[in-house]
């Protein structure tokens, strides 16, 4: 029997090792959503898997979906958010991984929501330590909408668009009791 080969751009949001040398890893991809693919031998020190294959790593992976779900067979990676990002960030990088953890369900192509992350992280390097909050905001924000769980209007259609920058979270930082009110009631009423 003949398996698909996919290869997608994604961003590795978690990373679990089982078995004696194995991991199995959450994936935001690009074209497939949000995967879980197993990577055997991946924890071994000769596995050309094993760099790229680290939390937040952004990559292209090349994968198969069999009976036992997805298995990796290569991943290039293309940078890290995490290794290259002041310690301040992670924390952030972290509390939106789980939001992207509970919100998506099974795999559904969300190329909007890989988009927000990756342009987002990509912006983060950036941000001083006094905005990342707002910045935590902002993402989950968008996220939620994409999502399908915040509608744009009065209070959002400010912070819904496509842009990244300071003076932005120095807004989102003005109508933050607002904005967190509408993050906490879509989360409430996704009941996840």
């Amino acid at each position: 029997m003949s398996y698909h080969i996919y290869t997608t751009d994604g961003i590795i949001l978690k990373r679990t090792p089982f078995g004696e040398a194995n991991i199995l890893v959450h994936i935001l991809t690009q074209d497939l959503g949000l995967i879980m693919a197993s990577a055997r031998s991946a924890r071994l020190y000769v596995s050309k898997l094993r760099p790229a294959l680290q939390e937040y790593a952004d990559v292209s992976v090349t994968c198969i979906k069999g009976k036992g779900g997805w298995k990796i067979t290569n991943v290039v990676s293309k940078g890290s958010f995490y290794f290259e990002y002041p310690k301040y960030t992670h924390k952030v990088m972290s509390q939106v991984t789980t939001v992207l953890m509970k919100m998506i369900q099974g795999e559904t192509p969300h190329k909007e929501v890989y988009e927000i992350v990756k342009e987002g992280f990509t912006f983060l390097k950036n941000v001083k330590e006094d905005l990342v909050s707002d910045f935590e905001v902002l993402i989950v924000l968008r996220i939620l909408k994409e999502l399908g769980y915040v509608v744009n209007d009065d209070v959002t259609n400010t912070f819904l668009g496509n842009e990244w920058s300071d003076e932005l979270l120095i807004k989102i930082n003005i109508n933050k009791m607002s904005i967190v009110a509408v993050v906490n009631k879509a989360l409430k009423e996704s009941q996840l």
